[in-house]
């Protein structure tokens, strides 16, 4: 019996890649030795950092924006609390759950919800004001359900409890509490405070462990308005039944005091719900008061007769032109239906009576010896051409050419309200320097004690640009205009009015003035001789059912009356002689 034995040798290219294999262990072990260091030493702020923005952020929350009040203490605009939801799609847990369950409670779109929850951020605003409820109902759904990922954060909602009620006028907020429209836009940066700092702590299973107030906010100012809530409805209910009636394309009316330029009222027709905006057009959301322009007609024979008195061309009893028909730079220009006024006079008419009767060639008489310059300067001193500065956004400047580029016929239109635009408010704003002697307003919305953030600039005082004796003049000539003249429906027993009315034909491009389109006018002094108030009623093209004739006598001045019998009635507003 023998034992073999056997002789293992290695060979010089196994003990080479041995010694290989050694060195790479070496080095990679350093390498991950050197990336350790790196992380855990060298970098390590950073990756906290990192880390920390998986599970903790920062969120800039609106705190509680200011209420909007009228000028009795009516609440137009308030906020109410709600509750902020978001998602954290990283973390979430069972998303087709929180699909279901918040495409229910919030009454969204099933794709609408998936396209938020599965948007790649730790953070992602689902619904900004949800009512309390319904943010009750989402958590205990979803926490039921064990489906994490959405974090809730306390917030306010934006309530306006008179729902349409003056809507043009106070505009609205968006969802990230920001004002879109009306004095919730001008006034923004007034109502809207001192944003809220929270810090949210998330852990990795989607649930949110901790939020916390880092920096407190500040609550929005309050605003108080001129406003009258309840003259403001008179106004609208008015406007809405006459513009119904006669199937215009809008209607507005203007209620001023004359002596302060404070508005009491601008209502329209086309209004919208507040609560639900989002279902309102740009036609309804427009403010036709500071934004439509157009023709005012015969009214701005008030304007135009202001200037030819102060100027001592004529007074109350200066004989002018009745007769239809005269001649001004090679045209004629016709009074309204071309009748003839002053047959048994030879065809002569007082100034009264041309502004009772509102009669084109007395005017255009009238003016021919005011000239151009005066005419033109009058009308740029109470403002037209120019943005009146009322606090509310879009408004227009109207039109008013440079006199330079006016002929006498432009002089001779003008005085009869064709060939300038003027807006609702700016017509409110010169009736109202015949109101109160003389002085350019600044309209506002705003109660003057307050002093509120604006895009603008403080409003001027007012300033004398007529004199007192010219302004007195004008308002006991357009008494008659009511008493006697093309207002009579205004007449209101035991109420002495100023008034004038306006029926401005229409231009139509390529046609010139055509007859059928029409905007009726009939502006008022409440009372005539110390006028508290000043209105504006404004329609535009009023058809009548029966196809008949529409004039600012028969459509516009009605609509006035009935709106102030009713404030009269309800004891707002008691006639001098009463006092």
């Amino acid at each position: 019996m023998y034992t073999s034995q056997r002789t293992i040798s290695v060979s010089g290219g196994t003990r080479g890649r041995a010694h290989s294999l050694r060195i790479f262990l070496v080095v990679a072990a350093a390498l991950i030795l050197a990336r350790l260091v790196q992380v855990q030493i060298i970098e390590h702020g950073s990756w906290s950092q990192a880390a920390a923005a998986v599970q903790e952020r920062e969120i800039e929350m609106s705190p509680r924006r200011g209420a909007i009040y009228d000028r009795n203490g009516t609440l137009l605009a308030f906020d109410v609390k709600a509750m902020a939801i978001a998602v954290d799609s990283y973390n979430m847990t069972r998303p087709l759950e929180l699909t279901k369950i918040l495409s229910e409670e919030l009454k969204m779109s099933a794709a609408a919800v998936t396209k938020l929850i599965y948007h790649s951020s730790y953070f992602t605003w689902i619904e900004r004001q949800a009512d309390l409820e319904t943010a009750k109902r989402i958590e205990e759904r979803a926490a039921k359900a064990g489906a994490y990922g959405l974090i809730f954060l306390d917030a306010w909602k934006r309530l306006y409890p008179q729902g349409s009620l003056a809507s043009n006028v106070i505009g609205f907020v968006g969802s990230d509490g920001g004002g879109l429209e009306g004095l919730e836009l001008e006034y923004d940066e007034a109502l809207r405070g001192v944003p809220t700092i929270v810090h949210v702590v998330q852990g990795a299973d989607g649930r949110t462990y901790q939020s916390r107030v880092v920096e407190e906010g500040k609550p929005g100012q309050d605003l108080h308005l001129t406003l009258d809530a309840g003259l403001q409805l008179l106004c609208e209910e008015a406007v809405s039944a006459c513009a119904l009636r006669y199937t215009v394309l809008n209607g507005m009316m203007i209620v001023l005091d004359p002596k302060t330029g404070a508005v009491l009222a601008m209502a329209q027709d086309k209004t919208y719900d507040l609560n639900k905006f989002w279902n309102s057009t740009v036609t309804q959301r427009q403010n036709v008061a500071v934004t439509h322009i157009f023709e005012p007609g015969s009214s701005f024979k008030a304007v135009a007769g202001l200037s030819a008195v102060e100027a001592g061309v004529v007074g109350p009893d200066t004989l002018l032109q009745g007769k239809d028909g005269i001649k001004v730079g090679g045209h004629t220009i016709h009074n309204a239906g071309n009748l003839s006024y002053g047959t048994a006079t030879n065809g002569k008419v007082t100034f009264r009576e041309v502004i009772e009767q509102s009669i084109n060639t007395g005017i255009v008489d009238a003016t021919e010896e005011l000239g151009k310059e005066k005419l033109h300067r009058t009308m740029t001193l109470l403002g037209f051409g120019a943005a009146t500065g009322i606090d509310l956004p879009g408004e227009a400047k109207g039109i008013l050419r440079p006199v330079e580029q006016w002929t006498e016929v432009d002089r001779a239109t003008a005085s009869f309200g064709q060939s300038v635009g003027v807006t609702g408010i700016q017509l409110a704003r010169g009736f109202s320097v015949i109101a109160n002697g003389g002085f350019l307003v600044t309209p506002h919305l705003l109660q003057p004690t307050e002093t509120k953030n604006s895009r603008r600039r403080d409003v001027a005082p007012p300033q004398r640009i007529v004199a007192e004796t010219a302004c007195a003049t004008m308002r006991d000539i357009m008494t008659g205009v009511v008493e006697r003249g093309s207002g009579k429906s205004a007449l209101i027993p035991g109420l002495k009015l100023a008034g004038k009315t306006g029926t401005a034909q229409k231009a139509v491009a390529g046609q010139g003035y055509v007859d059928g389109k029409y905007t009726v006018v009939f502006g008022c002094l409440v009372p005539a001789d110390a006028p508290e108030l000043v209105f504006i009623v404004v329609f535009d093209e009023p058809k009548r059912p029966d196809g008949g004739q529409v004039g600012g006598g028969s459509v516009a001045a009605p609509v006035f009356h009935d709106v102030m019998v009713e404030w009269m009635d309800t004891g707002n507003f008691v006639p001098p002689s009463e006092r």
